[in-house]
């Protein structure tokens, strides 16, 4: 085989070997890197279509932590790890005594504080009790009540149940108005230990009390006779009736009264020497009424 013939053998080979190859190439290799390709720039433009949407819940969810954080800072509630019920007790003579005593010597009374059982959720439950028989005026079980709700303790008050009740006092003749009360309290306690302290807890100040729901407008329970000191119409004897004044006898005494001039239970609101009468404008529990006294003459002994 002469050299010219053998070189163009050798020229046909790698021609037809680099031909083959980038047919091979050209047909196959390069569609799939054309396709990857392809989809890389789609995968790269979503994502810069879903850029700021991905901005908006990254800013979302750091603001969420912030006001998450801000509020576990700012939490004043303590729950401890256990609760007995001395331990509860003890909070709710605490809460007696923080809201003191109303009027006359009126104070949040307990009757019974008795335990239920406890209900546990794992890291978390609570103790029942019930109060029963409790007695109190109305401001002083709102400040007791808003003791419980808003104290450092995490305290729940299921239900509670009230009841008007009106009592007549023995020595000062004034009708008592008051409530008894029943109630189920739910005392929270947890293992997890960041809850069993607050940075935050301080002392509780108490709002003013809004308008008693349960005041009367008619007492049902009224005094039928007058506490010492008072004067009451019922014992009054007209003895004389002048212009702007009456003369009366009361419990043997002569005394003198004057348009105005306060009695038990209200006040003289007339006097009329031209009827020989005297009226009187009382306040019986929320019913107003009014009493007249007459002048009565004593009759003469025909001879």
């Amino acid at each position: 085989m002469s050299f010219k013939i053998r070189n163009t053998i050798v020229l046909v080979v790698v021609f037809v070997i680099i031909t083959g190859g980038g047919m091979f190439y050209w047909l196959y290799m390069q569609p799939k890197q054309l396709k990857a390709a392809v989809r890389e720039i789609q995968r790269i433009e979503k994502e810069l279509v879903d850029f700021p949407q991905t901005v908006n819940a990254v800013e979302t969810l750091t603001n969420q932590l912030a006001d998450t954080k801000r509020r576990y800072d700012s939490r004043s509630k303590e729950i401890p790890a256990f609760d007995i019920t001395s331990q509860t007790y003890a909070y709710i003579s605490k809460g007696i005594d923080e809201a003191g005593i109303t009027g006359e010597n009126e104070y949040v009374k307990i009757g019974t504080l008795t335990f239920e059982g406890t209900r546990n959720f794992g890291s978390i439950g609570y103790n029942v009790y019930q109060l029963t028989d409790g007695e109190s005026v109305f401001e002083s079980l709102y400040k007791f009540v808003y003791f419980l709700e808003n104290g450092s303790r995490l305290y729940k008050i299921a239900w509670i149940n009230m009841e008007n009740k009106e009592a007549v006092n023995a020595d000062t003749k004034e009708t008592r108005k008051y409530l008894v009360f029943n109630m189920e309290l739910h005392a929270y306690f947890t293992n997890i230990k960041e809850l069993n302290t607050s940075i935050a807890a301080k002392s509780l100040t108490f709002t003013q009390s809004p308008f008693d729901p349960f005041e009367p407008i008619i007492l049902g329970a009224i005094s039928s006779e007058a506490p010492p000191g008072e004067m009451d119409v019922k014992g009054f004897d007209i003895r004389a009736i002048l212009p702007g004044k009456a003369i009366v006898m009361y419990s043997g005494d002569l005394m003198v009264l004057h348009l105005g001039d306060k009695v038990w239970r209200g006040f003289v609101s007339r006097i009329s020497p031209a009827d020989n009468k005297v009226e009187f404008t009382l306040n019986e529990g929320g019913i107003v009424k009014k009493v007249t006294k007459t002048m009565v003459f004593a009759k003469k002994k025909r001879q």
